[in-house]
């Protein structure tokens, strides 16, 4: 009793078998699963099913991957950012609200290439003195509104082109100054002087683009009934794999459509798939070894000699796995 529980045990050909048997060499099958987790195929190469190793390792990592090329490389992400409230929450500088995204619990079984939803998840978690201070200067592209206050409320002009601002102290500052090179829908191009305090979004956050808002100022600094809000670019490393929030999804789902849902699922599929990987790491082959003897009349043909499904009465050669 104690020897059969100590096996995993399938059968084939009327026989029951051993998962665990010694024609495969699982040498140590912890450090084998432990290993298919970290990198598909990693387990089976450690093992020497280098066959297996390639197999998994393409397969699943290719799978994955054209998930985050489909997907603009935000298919895979830790926690959903929960909207409390009508400022976005790029502008919290406090952690906010979040959710668990139940579909990562699929997608970081493909181990180490979903393992910077993690790190993502760890940074932004942290309390981010860079929302509303600026410490270097920021070159880049900007795509928003020109926001003029007027007595009949706000008049808003979609804009885009690229501003330059630095703080006004070499050590960072909440104020601000520098220019904007205005572009309007209809071609035409403007200059403007930018001033004041700046409102900058998380440093960490899901979307390649960082909120941003300022005043403009005339050329005596004085400020004008005017602003500009919008979004300028955030560099790869602090937007790859960090949590969003419903309004980048809903961009997502506006840009991509169902080519997004697609991506997300591939994503899931090739996790699901190393959790099998992982499987025939620890325990082997799930199915047997191909050269099992079949009893008497236990051949998958119409006849009771064997023919069709197996050899009868004989054993093949061991099959590689």
């Amino acid at each position: 009793m104690c020897a059969e529980s100590a096996s995993v045990w399938a059968v084939f050909g009327g026989q029951r078998i051993s998962m665990s048997d010694s024609r495969v060499k699982l040498r140590q099958p912890w450090l084998a699963a432990f290993l298919a987790f970290l990198l598909p195929g990693l387990g089976h190469w450690y093992q020497g099913r280098r066959f297996k190793a390639a197999i998994f390792s393409a397969g699943i990592l290719v799978l994955f991957g054209w998930g985050q090329v489909l997907g603009e490389g935000q298919a895979t992400y830790s926690r959903l950012v929960l909207r409390t409230s009508v400022d976005s929450p790029q502008f919290s500088s406090q952690s906010p609200a979040t959710k668990a995204s139940y579909g990562f619990w699929a997608q970081v079984l493909v181990g180490l290439p979903a393992f910077p939803a993690l790190l993502q998840e760890a940074r932004f978690n942290t309390v981010d003195n860079s929302v509303g201070f600026l410490d270097a200067e920021i070159r880049s592209d900007f795509v928003g509104a020109l926001i003029e206050t007027t007595r009949q409320g706000d008049l808003r002009t979609p804009v885009t082109g690229t501003l330059q601002v630095t703080p006004t102290r070499p050590e960072g500052s909440r104020t601000v100054q520098g220019e904007f090179a205005a572009v309007t829908v209809d071609g035409g191009t403007a200059s403007y002087r930018l001033g004041g305090e700046i409102q900058l979004g998380r440093a960490v956050f899901g979307s390649p683009r960082r909120s941003i808002e300022c005043r403009l100022v005339d050329e005596a600094g004085n400020f004008l009934s005017a602003r500009i809000e919008g979004t300028i670019s955030r560099s790869f490393f602090n937007w790859y794999m960090a949590p969003l929030d419903s309004q980048e999804l809903d961009r997502l789902h506006g840009s991509l459509s169902r080519q997004y849902d697609v991506a997300a699922v591939l994503t899931w599929i090739a996790g699901l798939l190393n959790l099998m990987a992982i499987w025939d790491a620890a325990q082997g082959p799930a199915y047997g070894y191909g050269d099992e003897s079949r009893r008497e009349g236990d051949g998958s043909g119409s006849g009771g000699d064997g023919s069709g499904g197996g050899d009868g009465d004989g054993a093949r050669a061991p099959a590689s796995v």
